[in-house]
């Protein structure tokens, strides 16, 4: 440690040997660094990532030249969705330390990869739209941008508490309680988390466990190990051990085959079923993982297109609704310009975007928008010109008749 007045090498003694201050608030300063330092890291260790931001903050509070806890608290940023902060954390680990610091080897490796990077970029992009479109009240279009941004960066905990609060109005309490779990993954204390957890609690009546079945039964099974039986006498609680008796060979074996012709009754009437609705149950997750994965129109079309090239006998089919896929796709990307340009007053980009848009791909509530967009802009889209178009060639045609 040095001292914070002149930089000298200190001792263990309470002053510096150069300048003759009195080090001791500052060594007291540092100790604290890294008590809340080594808090940060056991919180971190366990998925408690609010909590080691907290402490790492504190511990950054009493001495800003920790280098080890300002790159945790980097890694805690990262692990949390937060890259740009994550950046400036190992940006000034970087300035205090230039040589023998891991934070130049996190910028080095998230620069390596370029694609990444600029994707991050883009859904923390995508996600301040989702977040003006809810302000502006159009929750369809946000929620079908947050899954596309989640399923792009599946750590963005803001993404998950924004797409849980537009199914809390909508009444999804299902849904919303399977994102927020999504979310306690990555950090089980979040407090955003537990509070709309506890609102989904409040309105359905059913409470949410964040452990899974596994480590329940577990718990369970270590409370019964020992095989002992407790009741009260009185104010006093009696722990009776298990009883012990001597068997013979014969009753022993006659008590092994009773126990596996039983324990094959049981895992034939009670185990097996339960195992195949499981099974079902995987399968409905799947189907519901993979109906939410098709709000994301890109995934969709690529997903389609590869579908067309595995099946010969269904390429007509699939190139179909691929097709459809990607009109509907370029029918909302344009409405979501359009709309943008015509907020911004740009009526002529948005008679421009707004020409591409197809009325039939469109929802009840993307049509309003476009409603809007046009009437202010006073264009007609690409359907109603063409219906245009071919009324005026039918005219045509019967005054040539």
């Amino acid at each position: 440690m040095n001292c914070m007045y002149c930089g000298a090498l200190l001792t263990e003694e309470d002053y510096c040997p150069r300048c003759g201050r009195n080090i001791l608030i500052q060594r007291k300063a540092y100790y604290l660094s890294n008590l809340y330092y080594n808090r940060g890291l056991e919180k971190a260790s366990i998925r408690d990532l609010s909590g080691a931001i907290e402490c790492l903050r504190r511990s950054l509070t009493f001495n800003k030249r920790n280098i080890q806890a300002r790159n945790l608290l980097g890694l805690v940023y990262y692990e949390t969705g937060e890259v740009v902060s994550a950046l400036s954390e190992w940006v000034i680990s970087k300035n205090l330390r230039p040589v023998q610091n891991l934070a130049s080897g996190y910028i080095q490796k998230l620069q390596a990869n370029p694609n990444r990077l600029n994707m991050i970029n883009t859904t923390i992009r995508k996600y301040n739209q989702a977040l003006e479109n809810c302000q502006a009240g159009h929750e369809d279009m946000a929620a079908i941008q947050l899954k596309k941004i989640l399923t792009q960066n599946p750590k963005l905990i803001k993404g998950y508490h924004l797409l849980a609060l537009i199914q809390i109005k909508n009444h999804a309490y299902t849904k919303a309680r399977r994102t927020l779990r999504k979310a306690a993954r990555i950090d089980k204390t979040n407090t955003t988390t537990l509070r709309f957890l506890k609102e989904i609690d409040e309105r359905t009546g059913v409470p949410t466990r964040l452990d899974d079945r596994k480590t329940r039964k577990e718990k369970e099974d270590k409370k019964e190990s020992n095989g002992s039986i407790a009741y009260q006498s009185g104010n006093e609680l009696i722990i009776q051990p298990p009883a012990f008796k001597e068997k013979s060979t014969m009753s022993m074996m006659i008590t092994l085959a009773v126990g596996f012709l039983v324990g094959a009754a049981v895992f034939w009437f009670l185990v097996l079923p339960v195992k195949t609705q499981e099974i079902h149950r995987q399968v409905n997750q799947q189907i519901t993982d993979y109906s939410n994965a098709i709000a994301s129109q890109e995934a969709q079309v690529s997903e389609l297109k590869g579908q067309v090239a595995d099946s010969n006998s269904s390429t007509g089919e699939l190139e179909q609704q691929a097709n459809q896929a990607q009109d509907q796709s370029s029918s909302y990307e344009a409405l979501l310009l359009a709309y943008s340009a015509m907020q911004s007053e740009n009526l002529d980009e948005a008679a421009l975007q707004i020409q591409n848009v197809q009325t039939a791909q469109l929802s009840d509530s993307a049509r309003a928008v476009y409603d809007l967009v046009k009437e202010a802009t006073g264009v007609s889209g690409i359907e109603e010109d063409a219906g245009e178009d071919e009324q005026e060639q039918q005219t045509q045609e019967q005054d040539v008749q």
